[in-house]
């Protein structure tokens, strides 16, 4: 969730009544703000069709590089002995290790410590875990063995068939040896991308497992990742036996930085129950493990040990997807996760950064249990913001002592749209002070600034307001901070850039007129190093659409979506402390919003047409309703990746395909037209460059 205070909570509430006196303003469409640029490259030849590889064939050997070489045709290096796994690349390779992102491109293998690809197209498809046909990878992990005496080479089967259960093995496991004498094995595997989770692939990899002496207990093991596309791995084979001639592996020790700088892994919270402390260091992550055989329930806690520390805390499963994200108060405050049932076995990765990079120390505890230890509540403390999960029909209690006079804020927001939060405060003497059910199911319900009558133990009762219950977060704060004041900023359209300055505590409002299908973008840019600009988008409901504030003070907060709903939006801009500034907003519609009229098509016709770069183009089509149709868009190039969007009479889009890889054909099969009248097919190409296609309409019946 993003950041928040009980003022941004508020914040929203501000709008409604400015917003309802002011008038609809129609503005002219402007593209002069655009997305990020386009990659280009060099269209590639359609390859052919791998023949799948037979699970019961003689594999054949991989072949293996023998002792270091030194490079002498100006291959750039990629990681280090620091990373713990260090080699060369070509010069033409490009290096995104910097790029890695620990949610987006977890492997279920192990920690990624680098990672190049052949083309920056390549590496971009696999961090957005698209997939790709005709370009190759390399990757560098650190993985824990299952036991420390695990033999290696049968440890590199077990975890592949975990990792990657559909697998075919196309060699033995053969032994290897590093440029620095660090004994590993090899095998050939034809898969996906081994371990990540993106889309299918038809990919040939070489799995390499090292195993450095550990100098320090529990040891880490090392896995080398060299993968292309199967019909092109002939093609990529000389290149990898080249980068393993000058592999040098080293033991990745417990608070060793990694990945190029950004990583520092820590090592395992073993046992049900752990404590741990570290410093981070600027923008820098912290990563844990720990390992669940079964079902099991885990409840995290992280304190800043310094005023100063703002830490997040995301918890990554087996299969590297976030489960949960702790993120919800100021700095200084402890948050903490109770009862979250885990019920995926193997290893868990908990990764702790700051919200604004900086460096400082902080306590970290796990507890594992079978049953929920925080089953009706528990103590909580000022300043503490804790994630729970009502079950349902369940009521949770959460205590704390108070006295007379003192004043306290909580807030209880919903973590699914289907939980309708009921929020009780109880007194010492059991009698209950205040009942807040204001919101609809998913809204946060907000007690500002009460005043507590009496010395003792306090109790806020979390209850749903039917009998489905649900992920939640509750904050408990003293005092009561100030509402930021309201003030108008005007109008803007499409195009435009603006400048403003903003009071202490203060929030601007700025309305502009969006239509259904409109991909937008809008940028608040600080002027200046001390503003930390926090956006939100309002529809025309004064309901968010979204909220962003992902970047540190003097950085640039960038919401981008496509627009559901014509109608006029709100974009509010403040600083996340409230403090002054000035800063530019600009505001700008990405030329897909305004497709190309291509022309009219009919049932049975087929159509070759091409798509500019950085826009899309629309074909029409009159349609019954109750008729059956297929839709297929072929790219004419192997490197061109067709988006396939149906919208019908109304404007608003039925569906969007985009499942297939580069240079394969997106399908739209067997949908029922729902209404007569005049539908639309609208192409682009993912990446933005100009693409060519070929697009068939038919109905079935």
């Amino acid at each position: 969730m993003q950041k928040r205070d009980l003022p941004t909570l508020l914040f929203g509430l501000l709008i409604t009544t400015v917003a309802s006196c002011r008038t609809t303003t129609e503005f002219p469409l402007a593209t002069d703000l655009t997305l990020e640029p386009a990659l280009t490259e060099t269209a590639a030849a359609q390859p052919p069709t791998p023949t799948p590889a037979d699970p019961l064939a003689i594999p054949t050997a991989p072949t293996v590089a023998g002792p270091a070489q030194t490079p002498t045709d100006g291959r750039q290096p990629l990681g280090s002995d620091r990373a713990g796994l260090a080699l060369r690349i070509p010069p033409d390779w490009i290096n995104l290790t910097d790029q890695i992102d620990i949610p987006a491109m977890g492997n279920r293998l192990g920690i990624n410590l680098i990672f190049a690809a052949d083309s920056e197209r390549t590496g971009r498809s696999l961090l957005a875990g698209k997939s790709f046909t005709d370009g190759a990878y390399v990757a560098g992990l650190v993985v824990t063995p299952a036991t420390a005496t695990a033999d290696p080479a049968a440890a590199l089967v077990e975890m592949l068939t975990a990792a990657a259960p559909t697998a075919v093995r196309l060699s033995p496991v053969t032994s290897i040896v590093s440029a620095n004498d660090v004994t590993g094995y090899a095998i050939d595997v034809a898969d996906g991308p081994i371990g990540l989770n993106a889309a299918a692939n038809e990919l040939r990899t070489r799995v390499v497992l090292y195993t450095p002496p550990a100098i320090d207990a529990p040891p880490s093991w090392l896995i080398l990742l060299l993968s292309a596309s199967t019909d092109r791995w002939s093609r990529y084979a000389p290149t990898f036996d080249e980068m393993l001639t000058t592999v040098r592996v080293a033991d990745v020790r417990p608070g060793v930085v990694a990945q190029e700088g950004n990583v520092v892994v820590r090592g395992e919270l073993a046992g049900d129950r752990a404590a741990v402390g570290a410093t981070l260091e600027p923008s820098v992550s912290d990563l844990w493990t720990f390992t669940v055989a079964g079902a099991r329930y885990v409840s995290l806690s992280r304190a800043p040990a310094e005023p100063q520390l703002d830490p997040t805390l995301t918890l990554l499963g087996p299969d590297r997807q976030t489960i949960a994200r702790i993120d919800n108060g100021f700095a200084g405050i402890t948050e903490s996760i109770t009862d979250l049932l885990l019920t995926q076995p193997g290893v868990y990765i908990v990764e702790v950064s700051d919200f604004y990079r900086a460096p400082g120390r902080y306590d970290l505890s796990l507890a594992l249990s079978a049953q929920p230890q925080y089953s009706g509540g528990g103590p909580i403390a000022f300043g503490q913001t804790l994630q729970g999960q009502l079950p349902a029909g369940g009521q949770h209690y959460w205590v704390f002592p108070a006295t007379a006079g003192q004043r306290v804020s909580l807030v209880i927001e919903p973590e699914a749209t289907t939980f309708d939060a009921v929020l009780d405060l109880y007194g010492p003497d059991g009698q209950r002070l205040v009942a807040l059910d204001e919101g609809f199911s998913g809204d946060p319900e907000v007690l500002s600034g009460f005043a507590l009558p009496t010395t003792g133990e306090y109790a806020v009762l979390v209850r749903s307001f039917s009998p489905q219950g649900g992920p939640y977060t509750l904050s408990l704060d003293e005092g009561e901070q100030p509402i930021a004041n309201f003030y108008d900023a005007g109008d803007l359209a499409y195009g435009e850039v603006r400048p403003e300055s903003l009071q202490r505590q203060e929030a601007h409002a700025w309305f502009f007129q969006g239509r259904e299908g409109d991909h937008i973008l809008v940028r608040v840019t600080p002027r200046g190093p001390g503003l930390d600009p926090d956006v939100w988008l309002l529809d025309a409901e004064l309901a968010r659409v979204a909220a962003v504030d992902a970047f540190a003070a003097g950085e640039p907060e960038t919401i981008e979506l496509t627009l559901s709903a014509d109608g006029q939006y709100v974009v509010l801009v403040r600083d996340f402390r409230g403090e002054p500034g000035e800063y530019e907003i600009a505001l700008g519609a990405a030329p897909i919003a305004t497709p190309e009229n291509a022309g009219a098509l009919s049932y049975g016709d087929i159509i070759i047409g091409g798509i500019k770069p950085d826009t899309a183009v629309a074909w029409s089509f009159n349609a019954q309703a109750g008729d059956v149709i297929d839709l297929t868009a072929t790219p004419g190039e192997s490197s061109s990746d067709i988006v396939l969007q149906l919208r019908g009479p109304d404007g608003l889009t039925a569906l969007e395909v985009d499942a297939a890889s580069a240079g394969a054909t997106e399908s739209v099969n067997a949908f029922i037209v729902p209404t007569a009248g005049a539908w639309h097919v609208v192409l682009r190409e993912y990446f933005g460059q100009m693409a060519t296609y070929r697009l068939a309409l038919s109905r079935a019946r």
